[in-house]
């Protein structure tokens, strides 16, 4: 996960940093709960492949990428459509399809994410808020006066600059560093995402599945189906923070550790009384489902209570309770974790 720093005086810059700051904290802690392991622990990460497109060109396409894993993206009509076929931990083949008109995509798209231009304009309009505020309160109440109206732009512009960016699908952080805010985006994308939702729904129903398994089937699906690839941190001209929201990594058949993790989130958010959080460490994000451990299942605490580890990163197959290697040696690191719940 990746984000921006904005200069105080001229906000256009864009620059890499560490995906959550220390203002994202709600919770922390520097050791990592284990329950003596059952079995090893696989790595979950995966080098980029370079196969995916990043200009939006929806020409037919399928890949198959294991034995019973593939996805399928195409248009219909007016559509755009994309269908995934998957094994889940029950070893059952499942398949599932998603499908956006092109329109609603578009409008979709260009409301995540910023651009120069969007700043540009409110630069515009601090410079000009300043010079007026100014030239409005000097002649009668001196400099002092000045300086409280200049203060009361800039707290103005902050108030705007926040509010663009949430509207984006992003956040200002500590050290005015501009991050994705995910647990934002897994709430806005809960009902687009709910008709996939309720098609694991359906065969969990039809195969007498537990909630265990109607988990595990999300994220088969996420780990296996939808490729591991880094998005771009700019893309039509909109920085993303190097994230996809989850309609176009859908659409787009693949995502990162960040970007899968909100995919998986919004589509486990169509079930009351699912509690999740997001799990940052050092250059990897995660997230964590609240239930009881099991033998072996490797866990974070939040407010008291236990959340199990979800690695949806790919393309390990890795039940929930598992994580990679890696990823286990960040979060038991020094540097500790970082939790924030999506809900």
């Amino acid at each position: 996960m990746r984000g921006a720093v904005i200069k105080p005086s001229y906000l256009i810059i864009l620059a890499a940093c560490f995906a959550v700051s220390a203002a994202l904290c709600l919770d922390r802690e520097n050791k990592l709960s284990v329950q003596p392991a059952g079995r090893d622990i696989l790595r979950a990460q995966s080098s980029d492949d370079d196969d995916g497109n990043t200009d939006n060109d929806y020409t037919s396409r399928e890949t198959r990428t294991e034995k019973g894993t593939s996805q399928k993206i195409f248009r219909e009509g007016a559509s755009l459509k994309a269908e995934y076929s998957f094994i889940n931990f029950n070893k059952d083949g499942l398949s599932v399809s998603f499908a956006m008109a092109e329109k609603d995509y578009k409008r979709y798209l260009a409301d995540y994410g910023y651009s120069d231009a969007d700043l540009a304009i409110l630069n515009s309009w601090r410079e000009n808020a300043r010079q007026a505020a100014w030239k409005a309160v000097v002649p009668k109440g001196g400099k002092a006066a000045g300086e409280k109206a200049l203060a009361e732009v800039e707290t103005e512009y902050d108030t705007r600059l926040r509010a663009l960016l949430h509207s984006r699908g992003m956040a200002l952080r500590l050290g005015n560093k501009v991050e994705c805010d995910i647990p934002l985006i897994v709430k806005r994308n809960a009902k687009l995402l709910n008709p996939l939702a309720m098609a694991l729904q359906k065969v969990a129903v039809e195969k007498s599945y537990a909630e265990e398994d109607i988990v595990g089937a999300a994220l088969s699906l996420v780990q296996t189906a939808v490729r591991y690839k880094i998005p771009p941190p700019i893309e039509n001209g909109l920085h993303t923070g190097g994230l996809w929201p989850p309609g176009r990594t859908l659409l787009g058949g693949w995502g990162d550790c960040d970007t899968k993790t909100a995919l998986l989130a919004g589509i486990l958010s169509s079930w009351k009384g699912m509690r999740m959080v997001g799990v940052a460490v050092p250059g990897h994000y995660l997230m964590a489902i609240r239930r009881l451990p099991g033998k072996g299942d490797i866990f974070v605490r939040y407010e008291g209570l236990e959340y199990v580890l979800v690695e949806p990163a790919g393309p390990a197959w890795l039940e929930p309770g598992r994580v990679g290697v890696h990823t286990t040696e960040l979060l038991a690191g020094a540097e500790g974790y970082k939790v924030e719940p999506f809900f």
